[in-house]
């Protein structure tokens, strides 16, 4: 049986460190980071492609990507980002369509992040037309930390490890966004069913 690895920092660990480091930063690094990180998403080949962009509202010191799903939404792209609603006794993630991105139509959901209205569209998977339009729908991941293999450490509730559980076969590319200091330069602990990115773009 071969050994199991031994990792330089649990999960843990490395969400405590990197969050602290990401809230240190000035509000100028952030935004000069995010301008970073905007310029480098709308010539990425994945995004110019997509039709529909399942996003995220930035919370706390969050990487800003309003940017991105204001140039998406001036594209006539669709635009999606996430409800966390609850199933028996689980709480789960949807992407409801937005139209913009002004706080006035969202509201604040379970963890105080701005969430769209349980009236907005909601974003359904379809396999058989995934299949006929690869490269259609396109996911922009946030995340504390990554590393050179993209394995992703998030907030610890597992959301987009669910949510993307079974859609192996969507055809869904995710970008996950960050700031530089969220790149690691060892290896993240992996566990069974954590999804990785397709790919990190970072300032």
């Amino acid at each position: 049986m071969a050994e199991k690895k031994e990792f330089e920092k649990s999960k843990k660990d490395i969400r405590t460190d990197i969050l602290s480091k990401r809230d240190a930063m000035t509000d100028g690094e952030r935004r000069a980071s995010a301008d970073a990180v905007y310029e480098k998403m709308i010539k990425e080949p994945l995004f110019i492609k997509a039709k529909r962009i399942l996003g995220f509202m930035p919370n706390g010191s969050e990487i800003d990507i309003k940017k991105i799903l204001e140039a998406a939404l001036s594209e006539g792209k669709e635009v999606y980002v996430p409800r966390i609603i609850s199933t028996g006794f689980h709480k789960e993630m949807e992407f409801r369509k937005i139209e913009d991105v002004d706080p006035v139509h969202f509201s604040f959901g379970k963890y105080k992040i701005l969430e769209p209205t349980e009236d907005c569209e909601l974003y359904e998977y379809n396999e058989a037309d995934a299949m006929m339009l690869p490269g259609r729908d396109l996911m922009i991941m946030p995340g504390v930390a990554f590393d050179s293999y993209n394995r992703r450490v998030g907030y610890g509730g597992g959301y987009y490890d669910r949510f993307l559980e079974d859609k192996l076969t969507l055809r869904i590319h995710s970008i996950a966004v960050a700031f530089s200091l969220q790149i690691l330069d060892y290896e993240i602990p992996e566990d069974e069913g954590d999804a990785r990115p397709f790919k990190v773009i970072y300032s």
